[in-house]
């Protein structure tokens, strides 16, 4: 799949009162809500993926996530049914926090072939910091090829459970820019990469 060159464009970001379903926990209602983030990449789906799963660069890239913690010291990536731990910087400084940490275990890695020839791939992550019963997360990746030959990077968190309306309160608003900045700096990141 040829890469076109076109003007890096900001990440779009948005907390939705309608939460989008997820693979695991379907439609949720309540005071479920989501966090969204889409972001064009000049490079393959492949390219995105390789960013997204390799750890092992995140302190590169990532201010959000600046560190994982992986079962395996010695494994870069995240595989599926992996449990990992990511440490967050909710200031997006690339400082890991020792007070936030969130477990998540990695459920789907999905590829698919399209129409046009490329890619495209689907990585959910389920949130296991909390009891389900408290709180329920779920992060969807989804990198597709689009129409005019770049990648469409969209990310996307539910929250449900009676925390999920506490998480709104205090956080929600961080999380919309946290989530864009993993976007942008991703993107900057994949592209640098494949570019050089």
């Amino acid at each position: 799949m040829a890469v076109h060159n076109k003007p890096a464009k900001g990440a779009e970001a948005d907390l939705l009162r309608s939460p989008l379903p997820t693979p695991h926990w379907g439609s949720q209602g309540g005071s479920a809500f989501t966090v969204r983030a889409v972001v064009t990449v000049n490079a393959t789906p492949t390219a995105v993926l390789d960013s997204l799963l390799d750890t092992s660069n995140y302190p590169a890239w990532n201010n959000f996530v600046p560190k994982v913690d992986l079962p395996n010291p010695s494994d870069k990536r995240i595989g599926a049914d992996v449990l990992f731990t990511e440490h967050v910087d909710m200031f997006g400084q690339g400082k890991p926090s020792g007070l936030v940490k969130m477990k998540l275990l990695m459920t789907t890695l999905k590829e698919n072939d399209e129409h046009n020839g490329s890619k495209s791939y689907e990585v959910v992550w389920l949130g296991k910091a909390y009891p389900d019963w408290a709180l329920r997360s779920e992060r969807v990746h989804a990198i597709s090829c689009n129409k005019e030959g770049v990648t469409t990077y969209d990310v996307w968190e539910t929250f449900s459970g009676p925390l999920a309306l506490f998480v709104r309160l205090f956080v929600g608003n961080t999380l919309v820019k946290r989530f864009k900045q993993w976007n942008e700096e991703l993107r900057d990141y994949t592209e640098a990469r494949t570019h050089t």
